[in-house]
């Protein structure tokens, strides 16, 4: 059986009783209607950072260290400056931490000066900036997200994302409970594998992202939104 048979009832739209082979028919209908939704919005509302046309896994790494906790929009221009200064892991390993903390001041990051400092020295040892999720983990500032999120978008590699911003959406669409860590939760994790064992995660993702910032906020535009005939947050 597949992950999308396993899917809660929850989103299924009648409320008059089926058989286990209806409500997979809904569950992948429901998947499918998703995937051309967003890719469809991906297509016409992509917003268009630096990061993002970019497939070097350094420079993506950095990009999505930069905007853990922080507005895309905010990260532009520290994110410049950043690669402007460090282009590479060795130059970065030759700053030091109050440099990186004092480029990092604008965003509040200055924090993470040190972290992002011995990220560098890591890198600089390896001798290149892996894109493999089991390779980025063990790094300083790499969690399973970001690690996730530099193969997804460097290298194109269809993988599922979930983070408190993506799980938002897609909670609301599939009407999932929001009742663990997005990271712990295993239907969230099956379903986000779902939308993407097809291919395309790269601008399914980023779609995802770009919902989620501007129509999908913390208090949703519903009536703004192209997916809402099919969200279950909208229409119920």
């Amino acid at each position: 059986m597949s992950d999308a048979d396993t899917m809660v009832d929850s989103r299924r739209r009648d409320t008059q009783p089926a058989s286990s082979g209806d409500t997979a028919g809904q569950d992948r209908l429901s998947v499918r209607r998703f995937r051309r939704a967003i890719l469809r919005f991906a297509k016409e509302h992509a917003r268009h950072f630096p990061w993002r046309h970019s497939n070097d896994p350094y420079e993506v790494l950095i990009g999505e260290i930069l905007l853990q906790r922080t507005r895309a929009e905010n990260v532009v221009g520290t994110y410049s400056e950043f690669l402007k200064k460090w282009p590479t892991p060795d130059r970065l390993a030759r700053s030091s931490p109050d440099e990186i903390s004092a480029c990092l001041r604008p965003l509040g990051l200055t924090k993470r000066g040190p972290m992002i400092y011995r990220l560098g020295l890591a890198l600089d040892d390896l001798g290149r900036t892996p894109s493999a999720p089991e390779e980025l983990l063990p790094l300083p500032c790499v969690g399973p997200y970001t690690a996730s999120a530099v193969a997804v978008f460097a290298k194109g590699r269809n993988l599922p994302l979930v983070d408190r911003v993506i799980a938002r959406v897609l909670r609301r669409y599939f009407g999932l409970p929001a009742v663990r860590r997005p990271d712990a939760d295993a239907e969230l994790i099956a379903l986000a594998n779902e939308l993407v064992k097809s291919g395309r995660a790269r601008e399914i993702w980023s779609g995802v992202l770009d919902l989620a910032a501007s129509v999908c906020k913390s208090r949703p535009c519903c009536s703004e939104c192209p997916l809402r005939r099919n969200c279950l947050s909208a229409t119920t």
